[in-house]
Parts: structure tokens; C-alpha cells; sequence
């Protein structure tokens, strides 16, 4: 069993904690899909100011206190953590160290343990350049949801309620 000190630690350095309590405790499921997400993104990878992870739960609660009353509520969550998926691809993730670097490949690996495997020395961060190629917000949202969910949530919500499908092609 995994260690949910990720997860935790987003919730608790953003305030998180009182939002997502009722948004967990209806749906224990969405608990583990945050620790997932969470555990394979990481807390240093950012777009913006905010780490990602921090911004695509922040998305899932608003989504999801939108849709409780009108709608499918666990849906609406899933489509707001994954609609910021495609910010994996904006810009690369790379190891520096002088002139040397290694660069984060999207999907090849999880960024934490991308980080943990870099020599002593090496600093992560985010380079001004985009990754190459194009990259759907709808095809973003599989690659992330096919490697952190399983196979049960994965042909739940993505199969079944197909949360990706309102996303960009």
C-alpha cells in the first residue's frame, strides 16, 4: 500500500482539507485517485505559480460542488482533475546540473521518481520550451488517467461516464 503523504501534504500546505473531507467521505474511491494522480505528478512540477496538482484539485472541487446538486458529482470531479492534463506537455521538465541536463520524458515515468533518480546536484525545473509535437487535451487526459488509475476506475470513469469526452481532441 502506498503512502498518501503527497496527497496530504497539497491538502494540507493548500487548505484543501475542509473542501475535500465531504468529497471523500461520499466517495472513498476519489481518495485513492487523488493519491494516485498526486503520487505520479508530484509537488515541484508547476506551470504557474501553483504546483499542478495543487491547481487540478482545485479544479476537481469546484467541478464537483457545480455539479452535486444538478448532476453526476464524481464525474464532474473527475473531469475537473483531469482537464489540466495537458499541462504536463506546455513546457519540460529537466534535471540541470551546469551544463548537463536530463529531461523528464511525459508518461515514461513518474516526475517524483524522475527526480529521485537524478545524481546528486542536479536541480529540477522547468525550461521555456515546449515539448514537441501536439498534444490533445482529451488524448493528455488518457495518457495521465491510463497510467495512474486502475483498471476498475479507469473503465469507470473513463470508459463508462467517458469523463474525457466534452475535452478537445
Amino acid at each position: 500500500m502506498r503512502s498518501p503523504t503527497l496527497f496530504r501534504q497539497i491538502v494540507k500546505q493548500y487548505r484543501m482539507s475542509t473542501k475535500l473531507t465531504p468529497i471523500l467521505t461520499l466517495s472513498p474511491d476519489l481518495d485513492d485517485i487523488c493519491t494516485r494522480v498526486v503520487d505520479y505528478i508530484g509537488v515541484n512540477f508547476r506551470v504557474r505559480d501553483e504546483p499542478l496538482v495543487a491547481e487540478m484539485l482545485a479544479d476537481a472541487i469546484q467541478a464537483w460542488r457545480l455539479a452535486r446538486k444538478h448532476g453526476d458529482a464524481n464525474v464532474a470531479f473527475m473531469k475537473g482533475l483531469f482537464s489540466r492534463a495537458q499541462d504536463l506537455y506546455v513546457k519540460r521538465y529537466a534535471a540541470f546540473k551546469g551544463e548537463r541536463y536530463h529531461v523528464w520524458y511525459p508518461y515514461q515515468e513518474s516526475i517524483p521518481a524522475f527526480e529521485q533518480r537524478q545524481p546528486a546536484g542536479y536541480v529540477c525545473q522547468m525550461v521555456n520550451e515546449p515539448t514537441p509535437g501536439k498534444v490533445s487535451q482529451r488524448c493528455a487526459a488518457f495518457q495521465l488517467a491510463a497510467r495512474v488509475l486502475t483498471g476498475y476506475t479507469f473503465t469507470r470513469y473513463f470508459e463508462d461516464y467517458d469523463v474525457a469526452g466534452s475535452f478537445t481532441h
